[in-house]
């Protein structure tokens, strides 16, 4: 393989792994979707072989299971499983402060105003498409706030192994209140960077993710209740 095939194969393999993530975050894939390995190479054109490398990926960071023969579906969380999950979060944004470096990026705080304007748009329409969207861009502008990049990989798997629970929980909860709610949380960040208060912003995020998580599994646990 030449180094012009070497370059394409990365390339292909890093857009697939964009697409992909992107669709389990925003539920196109939900919980539980089987995915055809030939189905999708015919998708983007390629191989197998790039193909089973993002799979791969995503299995390793518990977005995918491997099923029996060329099937690979989107993982499912259960109440215990979410709580370990977010007790990590809620650690990880406790200790921010000693990840991100003053004074912050003027790009992250204009990304943020620009998507906690985005949010009014949801008050007249329950796009959950667009609120996922929405959440999705806010989790990556603060991850790239992180100076230390294995913090940044933490952050934002963490974020995409859970995010897409709390959007597939969002038609059981109080539309208008999960709106306010992403709303006000932004809010908070935006004012507690631009004051440099790092101690403030991982605190704002630890007590949002505790929220969330009472929230989530309050939904998770009537549902499986039902199910008994």
């Amino acid at each position: 393989m030449n180094i012009q095939e070497t370059d394409q194969s990365f390339s292909s393999v890093s857009t697939i792994y964009e697409a992909l993530r992107t669709r389990i975050a925003l539920l196109e894939y939900s919980p539980g979707t089987r995915l055809s390995e030939n189905t999708l190479a015919a998708e983007f054109g390629v191989s197998r072989t790039p193909l089973r490398k993002v799979l791969q990926r995503l299995e390793f960071e518990h977005l995918l299971v491997r099923s029996q023969g060329s099937y690979t579906t989107v993982t499912e969380v259960d109440v215990k499983m979410l709580s370990q999950i977010y007790e990590v979060r809620m650690v990880l944004a406790e200790n921010l402060y000693r990840f991100i470096d003053l004074p912050i990026h003027e790009w992250t705080i204009t990304c943020l105003e620009r998507l906690a304007e985005e949010t009014k748009q949801l008050q007249s329409t329950h796009d959950i498409h667009l609120l996922g969207r929405i959440h999705r861009d806010v989790e990556e502008a603060l991850a790239g706030a992180i100076s230390n990049v294995r913090a940044r990989e933490i952050t934002e798997n963490l974020y995409f192994e859970i995010g897409r629970i709390w959007l597939s929980c969002v038609p059981k909860l109080d539309w208008n209140e999960e709106v306010e709610l992403l709303s006000s949380e932004v809010r908070e960040l935006i004012t507690a960077l631009q004051r440099g208060d790092l101690r403030g912003f991982g605190f704002r995020r630890r007590n949002q993710a505790a929220m969330a998580l009472d929230r989530i599994s309050k939904v998770i646990s009537r549902d499986e209740a039902r199910n008994e």
